[in-house]
């Protein structure tokens, strides 16, 4: 058996969030951040805390999608701590079109300031913008 070569190519997608403390609809729950086509792959990505929240006693932010809320953090990220934390990335194709959500939660008194960036790079199976031969 020989190996056939795949000549499609394309660019990996790249996108990216930046979220607030008061951006927030629902503390404690999933809200839509990105959308994504079927046959995407996330081979990417991180959040950056860039100002971090200030509320009393926890804040923590998990990404992921309607089946697994934490499918690209393996533990949720502290948001009380300035700093990148890369995604926990699966190989996992994402069947169909959906969003990521972010699952924002804190305990304590309410943030009054905080702020956080997601970027996600993904590919689509299936998608060919060239050929290399």
């Amino acid at each position: 058996m020989t190996i056939k070569k795949n000549p499609s190519r394309q660019e990996l997608i790249a996108a990216h969030l930046t979220i607030g403390f008061a951006d927030i609809t629902a503390y404690g729950s999933a809200e839509d951040a990105f959308d994504l086509p079927g046959n995407a792959v996330l081979v990417g990505g991180d959040v950056t805390v860039l100002t971090p929240w200030n509320s009393a006693t926890t804040a923590t932010l998990k990404l992921g999608d309607a089946t697994a809320n934490d499918r690209y953090t393996a533990a949720a990220i502290d948001l009380k701590t300035a700093g990148r934390t890369a995604l926990t990335l699966t190989g996992y194709e994402h069947p169909v079109a959906e969003a990521l959500k972010a699952l924002v939660d804190q305990t304590g008194a309410a943030a009054t300031a905080g702020q956080a960036r997601i970027s996600i790079l993904y590919y689509v199976e299936g998608r060919s913008a060239f050929t290399q031969d």
